[in-house]
């Protein structure tokens, strides 16, 4: 069953008038409802279903009521006719056109006037109605798109949780049984090539373990939930040598140098932050250096601030992939070692960094190497103690 053709109501005092409201009203692509009788218009907008678009009413019509009975304040108390675009027509009268716009009437007509007139208010209220109906949909949907969208953030976490709690534990247990079986091969004689394999099984598994815990992290800083204690670092040599400890298999037949400038030792920061930065970056670097290759650390002071740098003179990255790099998932590359490499420890840097007010960018050429920078403030002054130090403006 088809729903009912959209119509204007109008209360007329006079046939004429009606008839001349009814022809300049279809111009718009509506129909119209005359009616001639107070009962007959209180009847007709009793229920929702089928009700008017707007309603146009002549003073004649309204006045054909008891003394008390305001027509147009009855109407508006429906509450499917309480926003209606309503005209009202009648007198040039000051307290008349009061009255009736207290009770509710959008705008007031005075007579005489043309049809024409009232076409052209009809015309633009209705085009604000339907863009206010229009916009009060969209929101709705957006509400529902939010709701929904706060349902699937919440199921993406569980997941990442769930799934990064039952990586953690299993690979643990066979990292520990790996361990003990490489001190148990170690201390006798048994055959070089399995100890190799077992070697190789304990770095997977770290390599795994990491990863899950980048998982964890990114989503924790992408929500504001990552603790971050920064402090006073006096030595940052020594951090990027504890952050290649931390690297999983250890430097892998690569030559490392440390030059730190003796201005950059000093710096400000969350230490166990910058040593997880370090740490994938360096490990990064390893995955895409072959066994031979070099690998440098360098801190430098620039203009108000520091600049940390990871370089390393492996195989480099394509232009196009280096302004995604750091968005996890989008490192969509095999390291020379045939290994996925997902992206996610640069993902982590880049919000670790960008939590001490720093930034990280990349220089590479393919065939070259690779040069991770990211830059650290100096302006910066922490409490240690009940002193109060100044770091880098010394």
């Amino acid at each position: 069953m088809s729903s009912p053709r959209q119509h204007v109501l109008i209360g007329s005092g006079s046939a004429e008038r009606g008839d001349s409201l009814r022809r300049v009203i279809a111009d718009l692509g509506l129909d119209s409802e005359v009616y001639d009788d107070v009962e007959r218009v209180l009847y007709h907008t009793r229920a929702p279903g089928g009700g008017p678009e707007a309603i146009v009413m002549e003073h004649a019509l309204a006045t054909r009521v008891p003394e008390n009975f305001d027509l147009v304040a009855i109407l508006r108390r429906r509450p499917h006719l309480s926003e209606l675009p309503f005209i009202y027509l009648g007198p040039t009268d000051s307290a008349i056109q009061t009255r009736v716009v207290s009770s509710g009437a959008d705008v007031y007509v005075g007579l005489p006037t043309q049809p024409a007139v009232v076409k052209a208010y009809l015309e633009r209220m209705l085009v604000r109605r339907r863009a206010e109906r229009a916009m009060r949909e969209t929101l709705e949907q957006m509400r529902h798109f939010e709701q929904d969208y706060k349902v699937s953030e919440r199921m993406k976490d569980d997941l990442i949780h769930m799934l990064v709690h039952d990586l953690k534990s299993p690979i643990s247990s066979v990292m520990g049984l790996l361990d003990h079986s490489l001190e148990m091969m170690r201390g006798g004689s048994a055959d070089s090539g399995i100890e190799e394999l077992l070697s190789l099984a304990r770095s997977e598994s770290q390599h795994l373990l990491n990863l899950a815990a980048n998982i964890l992290d990114v989503r924790r800083m992408k929500e504001g939930q990552m603790p971050y204690e920064p402090g006073v670092i006096t030595n940052l040599t020594e951090l990027a040598k504890e952050a290649l400890g931390d690297v999983s298999g250890g430097p892998r037949d690569r030559n490392f140098g440390f030059l730190v400038r003796p201005e950059a030792e000093r710096i400000y920061g969350d230490a166990k932050l910058l040593r997880r930065v370090l740490a994938n970056l360096i490990a990064n670097a390893i995955k895409h250096t072959r066994r031979g290759g070099y690998i440098d650390f360098r801190a430098w002071r620039q203009d108000d601030g520091f600049v940390l740098s990871v370089r390393d003179d492996g195989e480099g990255i394509p232009e196009a992939d280096q302004k995604r790099i750091f968005n996890a998932f989008e490192q969509s590359r095999h390291t020379v070692h045939d290994r996925y490499d997902t992206g996610m420890g640069l993902t982590f840097c880049k919000l670790a960094v960008e939590k001490h007010g720093g930034r990280i960018w990349v220089e590479s050429k393919v065939g070259r190497g690779s040069t991770f920078n990211f830059t650290l403030p100096d302006n910066v002054v922490a409490e240690v103690g009940s002193d109060e130090v100044g770091i880098g403006n010394a």
